[in-house]
């Protein structure tokens, strides 16, 4: 048996054997992590790529609220002492900063674990929301081929997912690309359909953008902004919507009213302000629209089209900028929903401005939108106290931090207030219980590994494996690439047969793991993890980049994605304190006694090679620990 397949034997059988526990009963804070080292320092934030303002004018709507201005607002709280700073223990301990910065991230470093330790979390927070935003689209411009008319190039429509491998591994702008993301699996569009958004990789490369650039301002200007972006109108099928005909029997097309109120807005319940559901006197809930609401809502979003006004511009280019208003097309009917009546003739912008207005303003809005963004960062199960104070912080516009000074612009649906109350509140930052935290998505799995061994010439075009890794024999999640508009998973999942949903408890990421993605993605991380891209045949890739014209550098590319294992390495001789390494590193000291006896047995068995030392056990160390229960579900 070779040495990558005995790998993967211990690493799958270990996970087998554990998941029957589910780890997280970690042990006490430790303090024999002294070997985080600082192995960040020539980490590349933004891989030589153009991160200055595109010109992309989703960003030139003029909302007040819009966009990041004034987030980082450090007015101090006046119930705070002396009006000065007060302490801010968040980060006392190595373990908490592992713990704060794998949610707040897409993956916590040794270099942070080791220099933010005793320093204020507070701060941190209020730098991340200062750091430029790195951008997707221009990437995609770049690669562009320089004749439109040329045939279907792969390298260009690819670039949406290299880009954001780049920014998510390696921009400095964490805090920013980790709300992003979270907005993006609400708020969801994709180009897994091969059709137009797959030909047209700038349509959701400015929509990416869109997110990126207001993930800290307001939600109000994100719904708006997301109504006019041509990516969620084709996507959602309203782009060229008509007003109905009552001669031919056409119908304004009502898929974006629909999943405006269902999906990215208010559920389809009413919602107290914990976001439980809000029973009738019967002891029932309550539906909150029915299909009426859906053909009202739908007559708003019809007149949007594509930009027309330079009719020598270029499609591709055209999907970049907000849809344009084309009268004759919008209805002119009287249009009810929610309680809410447009009187008859009222243009297509103030209609939508009214219904956004509304929509935003409903009662349910806070609490649905909250509780998934807690889901998405922090825990699958808040529970209604945690949820009501993060509501109170959207609807508010402002949260006081650890420090005493505060976010927010005191808006409702202020995102940097929000997501400061997601993160700092107590919930969020005492170790869960055996029912809290949240499955790791395998996007975030795959991203912590590499920032955690600080990967070297971070080239995703050199690597076809990350053009697509939505295969369940894969990674099983692609970025940007859902199966459809309820994103990779729903927030409400109960996987049936399990002890959680017997609890009561939903796990959405259960939803994309079987028998097929568990082993997929342990051969997915053994490729990265034992660094065959080093050692991998790229003839053919050399070939396909010469027939569509791009440079191929051999030495990169073998190079692409090469991790540092050189502060393991020192100290991989004593698999205890490998494991206890790995512990802090990567599940901030959460690993139960028993994964951790268990693993520095196995441990112990892989001897000293001739050729690579204990390498070979770095390996095994690390599948281990990233395929254990341990690991999979953050606490």
């Amino acid at each position: 048996m070779t040495i990558k397949c005995t790998i993967q034997h211990y690493a799958f059988a270990l996970l087998i054997s554990l998941l029957v526990g589910c780890g997280g009963g970690g042990d006490s804070e430790q303090t024999n992590n002294s070997n985080i080292t600082n192995n960040n320092s020539n980490q590349n934030s933004n891989s030589g790529q153009d991160n200055s303002n595109n010109g992309n004018s989703q960003t030139d709507t003029d909302n007040s609220d819009q966009g990041d201005a004034g987030q980082g607002d450090t007015d101090q709280d006046n119930d705070s002492p002396d009006n000065g700073t007060q302490e801010d223990d968040t980060f006392a301990s190595m373990q908490n900063v592992s713990r704060f910065i794998q949610q707040a991230t897409f993956g916590a470093t040794p270099e942070q674990i080791r220099t933010l330790q005793g320093t204020s979390a507070s701060q941190w927070f209020k730098s991340q929301l200062e750091v430029p935003a790195s951008l997707v689209l221009p990437a995609v411009v770049a690669a562009a081929p320089d004749d439109p008319d040329d045939e279907f190039n792969l390298f260009h429509i690819e670039q949406t997912s290299l880009a954001f491998w780049r920014n998510s591994i390696a921009g400095q702008d964490q805090l920013r690309q980790r709300m992003a993301f979270a907005l993006s699996e609400l708020l969801v569009v994709s180009n897994a359909g091969g059709e137009v958004l797959t030909d047209i990789p700038e349509a959701v490369a400015a929509y990416q953008d869109l997110l990126i650039q207001n993930a800290f301002g307001n939600y109000r200007s994100v719904l708006e902004l997301v109504t006019y972006s041509p990516a969620m109108g084709h996507y959602l099928t309203y782009m060229g919507n008509e007003k109905g005909n009552e001669q031919t029997g056409r119908m304004p097309d009502e898929n974006y009213a629909r999943e405006l109120l269902q999906l990215f807005t208010l559920g389809v319940v009413a919602l107290n302000k914990d976001g439980t559901a809000a029973l009738n006197s019967e002891g029932l809930s309550v539906e909150l629209y029915d299909n009426t609401d859906i053909t009202g809502l739908a007559r708003v979003f019809t007149g949007l089209n594509l930009n027309e006004d330079d009719p020598e511009e270029l499609i591709n280019t055209r999907f970049t900028k907000p849809m344009q208003i084309f009268p004759e097309s919008h209805s002119e009917k009287e249009k009810t929903f929610l309680g809410l009546t447009i009187a008859s003739g009222t243009d297509a912008q103030s209609s939508i401005t009214q219904a956004i207005d509304h929509i935003f303003n409903h009662d349910n809005l806070a609490p649905f939108v909250s509780k998934q963004l807690i889901q998405r960062l922090v825990t699958s199960n808040p529970s209604p106290d945690y949820v009501s104070r993060v509501v109170a912080a959207f609807e508010s516009g402002k949260f006081v931090l650890p420090d005493g000074s505060s976010v927010g612009l005191d808006k409702r649906g202020d995102l940097t207030a929000t997501l400061a109350a997601i993160l700092f509140d107590s919930e969020a930052r005492q170790v869960a219980s055996n029912t809290g935290g949240k499955i790791r998505e395998p996007i975030l799995r795959f991203t912590h590994w590499a920032r955690a061994f600080n990967v070297q010439n971070i080239e995703p075009k050199y690597i076809p494996q990350l053009w697509e890794t939505g295969a369940t024999a894969d990674l099983g999640q692609h970025p940007y690439r859902s199966p459809s508009v309820f994103n990779y998973f729903r927030p409400g999942y109960k996987a049936p047969g399990s002890k959680s949903a017997e609890m009561g408890l939903v796990a959405p990421e259960l939803q994309i793991t079987n028998a097929s993605s568990i082993p997929g993605y342990i051969n997915f991380m053994t490729y990265f993890v034992m660094g065959q891209q080093q050692e991998a045949d790229l003839d053919e890739l050399k070939e396909e980049f010469d027939e569509i014209g791009v440079n191929f550098d051999l030495e990169k590319a073998l190079q692409s994605f090469k991790p540092d294992y050189g502060p393991l390495l020192q100290i991989a001789q004593v698999p205890a304190e490998l494991v206890s390494y790995l512990d802090l590193l990567l599940c901030a000291n959460q690993m139960s006694t028993q994964t951790k006896d268990n693993m520095v047995a196995a441990l112990s068995k892989v001897p000293n090679d001739d050729d690579d030392g204990y390498l070979p056990r770095v390996h095994l160390a690390i599948l281990m620990v990233m395929s254990s229960p341990d690991y999979i579900i953050q606490k």
